[in-house]
């Protein structure tokens, strides 16, 4: 049972005027705070910080308990939330209450992850981290759909498709400075023993401050339209009603869900194990630092791609876009597993950012023609799944297969993991094949969002 249209905003998307600059921006900043934390932690930080505890014969599966763990977690958080959010009559309207508390109470338990001085604490604080900021992120992707007129998908879509490199970029460079010694060569070993220790947790605060910032400055500028009415469901059937799909009237997002699920999950494949494939495979003296430049020429090309990309879609589909990407992503983590030095890595990161950008780019606004629009947060939350569950999935494949693998051979697992990401951005490319593209229409009643 979809809920009831009277409970909606009476302003509509479709209705909306073009949104100037300052708008497209005020979405971004929160968005760019988010990735900011999370390309730090997932594709340096924790993997540094597990290898100060770990050795390369276990780090891999301690990987792996805290990526399923905490993709469980915002997995599930960000549906619910999002479903609440939906129903939400709050006057300060529906996404953002939930913006506010979700941020600030996620910003505690990142300095808390920052601090945690062992293992489990550490595994405790990452997944409070995971709930908090899930409370948070599933309502405000809703903000998307709320506040901009589908006619604008493809500009939106290439403003969040730079928003989330900057955020993966400048989390990878602050955690490749913050995390790494090689700036304090030379310097006392009591100094250098000092910084060892406060790293993650200077790291962590820096992080939550942006957050925070960002939330507050998003919050601001951008208003919302309360519901007329509170909603009448009890909690329980909203938690409830949270998990039901209805596959039959919606086949052709449920196949975009699952190639995306799959290309994503090659994606973080090689994110994820970049670091121990330089350290491990490569054998580079500084890898926390090295990683930070082979990622340059990557990010690069995928800033240069981002916005470009989201505005050809609008001319020329976005299907055939996201199929280019794929298969360059392909070429890319062909590129580092047959590779035998840091020359190729380098080489194969250009064809892998400038996938990266188009597909982030243009990823999203194919479906937003796709969804219902009067649950929009609820079909977000199980939207991001397709973002979250390749992180469940790649962290224990990947981390348990690299280390099962190296401890046969020295760096031969971090390798053959950049295999298993060349297999799934195929497979990705083959199910978004049984995709119908229906491009939006000025009148279009589709709602839109991003991951």
């Amino acid at each position: 049972m979809e809920p009831d249209r009277r409970d909606s905003p009476a302003e509509t998307p479709e209705s909306l005027p073009p949104r100037p600059l300052r708008h497209h921006l005020a979405l971004t900043v929160y968005w760019l705070g988010n990735t900011l934390m999370w390309g730090a932690l997932l594709h340096l930080g924790l993997q540094s910080r597990l290898s100060d505890w770990f050795g390369q014969d276990r780090v891999g599966y301690y990987l792996g308990v805290l990526g399923f763990a905490g993709g469980v977690v915002g997995t599930v958080v960000q549906i619910v939330a999002g479903a609440f959010s939906d129903r939400s009559a709050h006057p300060a309207g529906r996404r953002r209450p939930y913006v506010v508390v979700g941020t600030l109470l996620g910003a505690a338990a990142l300095v808390a992850l920052g601090a945690a001085p062992s293992f489990w604490y550490f595994a405790g604080a990452l997944l409070l981290v995971q709930l908090f900021t899930n409370v948070a992120l599933g309502p405000f992707t809703a903000l998307l759909p709320d506040t901009v007129n589908p006619r604008e998908h493809g500009k939106a879509s290439g403003f969040m498709g730079i928003a989330r490199l900057l955020g993966d970029t400048g989390g990878l460079i602050l955690a490749g400075q913050m995390l790494s010694t090689g700036a304090l060569v030379g310097a006392p070993l009591a100094l250098i023993v000092a910084f060892h220790d406060r790293r993650m947790f200077l790291m962590c605060a820096l992080m939550a401050a942006f957050l925070v910032l960002g939330m507050v400055y998003t919050c601001r500028a951008i208003l919302e339209t309360p519901l007329r009415r509170p909603p009448a469901e009890p909690v329980l059937q909203i938690v409830r009603r949270s998990f039901r799909v209805n596959l039959r009237d919606h086949p052709d997002f449920y196949w975009l869900l699952l190639s995306r699920a799959v290309t994503n999950l090659g994606f973080y494949t090689f994110l994820e194990v970049l670091f121990y494939y330089l350290k491990y495979t490569l054998r580079v003296p500084d890898p926390e630092q090295t990683s930070v430049l082979v990622m340059l020429p990557a990010i690069g090309a995928a800033l240069l791609s981002s916005l470009p990309a989201g505005l050809l879609s609008d001319r020329l589909g976005r299907k055939r876009l996201i199929i280019f990407a794929q298969l360059l992503m392909a070429a890319g983590a062909g590129a580092f597993m047959l590779g035998g030095g840091l020359a190729t890595a380098y080489a194969g990161a250009i064809p892998a950012g400038l996938a990266y950008g188009v597909f982030t780019a243009v990823e999203w606004a194919l479906a937003c023609n796709l969804l219902p629009r009067e649950e929009s947060a609820r079909y977000l939350g199980l939207w991001n799944v397709s973002a979250i569950v390749p992180q469940i999935i790649a962290f224990p494949v990947a981390g348990a297969l690299g280390s099962a693998l190296s401890a046969v051979q020295p760096g031969l697992g971090w390798r053959v993991d950049f295999g298993l990401a060349l297999v799934c951005c195929l497979g990705g490319l083959y199910f978004l094949r049984f995709v119908r593209e229906r491009r939006a229409a000025p009148d279009s009643h589709s709602g839109c969002h991003a991951q």
